[in-house]
């Protein structure tokens, strides 16, 4: 007897550990699935944007223009004409909504007010439009309308902040339809873009639609502290299969009083056409104190890399660079304040004197040369109204 308990007893010791192990996976098994149910998906919203954005300004333009018929001496016909325009007007009144939805997914909308509707399609007036999903720190998709990735400072300013500009800003359709994969490394100094959207030149020839162009971007942003980049590497369709290729180097330096940037922006049809093509601009920035801001902007650009023939519009010649015009060179520069009041910072008054200067050369034989020069004194006020600091618990 005594040794058929000693040999049940065996059998129990051997067989306990499994049966301990089996249990304890069990355990854990179940506590997974508890736990399965209980963690529900994030989907609570929360605003990170909710705002209207007004600018109203005063502003004088002396414009003098001159010509002359320089390939012909002997009949130069010189002329010349000035102009006084001035009056008040509404630059910019924007709607601006944005927020994030659970822990990966959230969007942006800028929608400029304005009672015309879109020229060459629905979302003319519609700057920003996208949805993006953020799958881990480093890592995000975004699909939707914005700015098309392109570098340099001035061009990455909201445009209600830049008050006289470049040529090339100022003509560049850069609010387009498209898709991007953007990567940031562990630091968070260095982000990578990569995006894909409708090239700018869907909106050339007098704001037709011209569908199948294409721009292919790629972007890097650094931030090393007081120094930061805005690079970019673009190639823009102007007809398929032909590109517009652009190197951007925007670069700033920012401290506790001043900051100032450099933009350098190259842009080549081909590469007999580098350095032909190009824009320079600099701004420089002092923060006298927290109310008062002084500024002086200035720039040159220049494009004399010729014109390419289209066999698919009226068979003309059109400029390679629909963002400044063939054979001419524009230099501008000027001097600015602003002024917020401490106890109301959502309000802004700014003043600023500015000159610019156009001019062409004579390129061919009968064609006249010309200058434009406009001297300009603004003043205005922008205003912002934040519905996020008047409704705080309606918005969490």
């Amino acid at each position: 007897m005594r040794k058929l308990y000693v040999f049940v007893g065996l059998i129990l010791c051997s067989v306990m550990p499994f049966y301990a192990v089996a249990q304890s996976q069990d355990e854990k098994k179940e506590k997974k699935k508890k736990e399965r149910k209980e963690v529900k998906p994030n989907y609570k919203h929360k605003f990170t944007t909710f705002h209207l954005e007004a600018r109203a300004d005063f502003e004088y333009n002396y414009d003098l223009r001159e010509w002359s018929n320089l390939s012909n001496p002997t009949n130069p016909m010189p002329g010349s004409a000035t102009q006084h325009n001035y009056g008040f007007r509404g630059d910019y009144f924007n709607f601006l909504l944005g927020g994030d939805i659970g822990d990966h997914v959230s969007y942006f909308f800028r929608q400029r007010i304005i009672p015309a509707k879109g020229v060459t399609e629905l979302f003319d007036n519609t700057d920003f439009l996208y949805i993006q999903y953020k799958f881990n720190d480093q890592w995000s998709l975004r699909m939707g309308k914005e700015a098309i990735f392109v570098g340099g400072l001035e061009y990455d300013a909201p445009p209600i902040d830049v008050y006289y500009y470049t040529h090339y800003w100022g003509s560049f359709p850069c609010f387009l339809l498209g898709m991007s994969a953007a990567y940031t490394d562990k630091s968070g100094k260095n982000k990578i873009v990569f995006n894909v959207a409708n090239s700018p030149y869907v909106h050339y020839m007098d704001n037709k639609w011209n569908s199948g162009l294409l721009s292919y971007n790629l972007y890097w942003s650094g931030n090393f502290g007081h120094f930061s980049t805005l690079y970019s590497l673009n190639f823009l369709e102007y007809q398929r299969g032909k590109f517009i290729n652009f190197i951007v180097l925007g670069n700033k330096l920012s401290f506790d009083k001043w900051s100032i940037y450099v933009d350098y922006i190259n842009r080549a049809a081909s590469f007999n056409n580098f350095f032909k093509d190009f824009s320079v601009v600099s701004r420089l920035d002092w923060h006298v104190s927290p109310s008062v801001n002084l500024f002086a902007k200035g720039g040159y650009e220049q494009n004399f890399s010729g014109c390419y023939y289209t066999s698919g519009y009226e068979n003309s010649l059109v400029d390679a660079d629909m963002l400044m015009p063939n054979n001419q060179a524009h230099c501008f520069y000027g001097l600015g304040m602003e002024f917020r009041p401490r106890v109301y910072p959502d309000l802004r008054f700014h003043a600023y004197v500015a000159n610019s200067v156009m001019n062409r050369p004579s390129e061919y034989e009968g064609d006249y040369s010309w200058k434009h020069q406009t001297l300009t004194a603004n003043v205005g006020v922008t205003w912002w109204l934040n519905f996020m600091k008047f409704l705080p618990e309606k918005l969490k």
